[in-house]
């Protein structure tokens, strides 16, 4: 998952979408990783709205930027967003009101390209 690594220009972070969500790159990145909820989820950093989806990767709707809960991640399809690129995706409930489905971890912070997010367990 790589939501925003460290991004090497400024102005990359306006690029991204960063500069209308009120965060710097810096903040982005510190915000790395998920943290255990203690109830069978966890917490994770979700940079930019993201598309969510079903198995075979049927569209369903959106998960909003900000801190969402999520509750493990696994392997599927590589999707790529400019200089990230992944094939990890999490499991959550989306902001469309669909349960159960997938956000691929570009979206998150932390993370690098095709790597898994630190703290979220597999499923």
């Amino acid at each position: 998952m790589f939501g925003v690594r460290r991004l090497a220009l400024a102005g990359a972070a306006t690029v991204l979408g960063l500069g209308t969500l009120g965060l710097s790159a810096t903040a982005a990145d510190a915000a790395g990783g998920c943290t255990d909820n203690g109830n069978g989820t966890y917490n994770c950093h979700v940079w930019k709205d993201a598309p969510t989806f079903r198995e075979n990767n049927v569209r369903v709707g959106t998960l909003h930027a900000g801190d969402n809960y999520f509750y493990c991640q696994a392997r599927g399809t590589e999707m790529s967003d400019g200089q990230y690129h992944n094939f990890w995706y999490a499991k959550t409930d989306d902001d469309s009101g669909n349960r159960g489905v997938w956000v691929n971890v570009i979206h998150l912070s932390g993370g690098g390209n095709d790597e898994p997010v630190p703290g979220l367990p597999f499923c």
